[in-house]
């Protein structure tokens, strides 16, 4: 099973690769270590800030990949799916803090904080951008809360992403962050068919669907239905099929591969849904048909 971030932190706390990590209220945050070159993958269940300490991180994600650089700050949006090279630099072996941020917080930031309309900043964000050193020093700090948590770390962490936000905010890159935040948030009906659309084979749950909405559970499950004029579990699983029958059809690749692209992680599921809804196992679907032209 593809990994959750920030969920599956919990089961690699003792993984050599994660030096320090914390847990609180509104921000995830992890401090990794990498001696040698490393690959990693994962999905993202939160909106994310990656400070690039030492060493370089490439990051493919399924439309583009990405370079970051010591000092450089990368924006990822809940939602992503991700394979990453992280790659010491010569003696200075990979560092890099991750942030996870709650969409509470966010929210609260976009309405108290930075007082931003984010529905007009429509220009589409970078990915990675150069921090400034006002930036780097708070980084810094951040390192140092995590590495000695105490009972107000919680709130501290808090004050600092929004202080990194702001500052973030205030740098010549503002219209772009505008518009990363604006991508996190919004709602319309054009956004939740991109997003169905851009991930409908990955292995998500309807929660996880409407995470990447921007919607809670209830919300979505009524916009889908408003839209598609049918439920979003069914909508989905049985598109999920129709493009698993295509790629029996007209590819060479085995049941598991075509289970696996087609966004359903335990093959005997995929069979028992595909025989539900074509009326015979995928294999057998797969073989020709002995028709009465073919035996004449």
């Amino acid at each position: 099973m593809l990994p959750r971030y920030p969920q599956a932190l919990e089961q690699i706390k003792g993984s050599p690769l994660i030096k320090l990590t914390y847990s609180g209220k509104s921000v995830i945050a992890s401090y990794k270590q990498v001696e040698q070159s490393n690959r990693s993958e994962g999905f993202l269940t939160a909106h994310t800030l990656v400070f690039q300490i030492s060493g370089c991180k490439e990051i493919h994600l399924p439309d583009e990949n990405i370079m970051a650089h010591p000092g450089d700050i990368i924006l990822l949006k809940r939602g992503a799916y991700y394979m990453s090279n992280l790659m010491p630099d010569g003696k200075d072996p990979y560092q890099s803090l991750v942030l996870h941020m709650d969409d509470n917080l966010l929210r609260s930031f976009l309405s108290e904080d930075a007082g931003i309309d984010f529905t007009k900043n429509i220009l589409p964000a970078p990915m990675v951008m150069a921090c400034n050193d006002q930036v780097i020093s708070v980084r810094n700090t951040i390192l140092e809360y995590i590495e000695r948590p105490h009972e107000n770390t919680s709130l501290l962490l808090e004050l600092k992403l929004r202080e990194v936000l702001l500052l973030l905010l205030s740098g010549e890159n503002r219209r772009h962050i505008l518009a990363y935040f604006h991508h996190m948030f919004c709602q319309s009906s054009e956004h939740l068919i991109m997003t169905i659309k851009a991930n409908l084979l990955k292995p998500l749950s309807l929660q996880e669907y409407a995470s990447l909405c921007g919607l809670s559970l209830s919300t979505f499950k009524r916009e889908f239905s408003r839209i598609y004029n049918a439920s979003p579990k069914k909508w989905i699983n049985d598109e999920k099929l129709k493009h698993a029958h295509y790629l029996l059809q007209q590819s060479d690749k085995n049941i598991n591969e075509i289970s696996d692209e087609c966004g359903f992680e335990q093959t005997s599921y995929f069979i028992k849904c595909y025989k539900a809804f074509y009326g015979e196992t995928p294999g057998i679907s797969r073989k020709p048909k002995i028709t009465a032209t073919t035996m004449n």
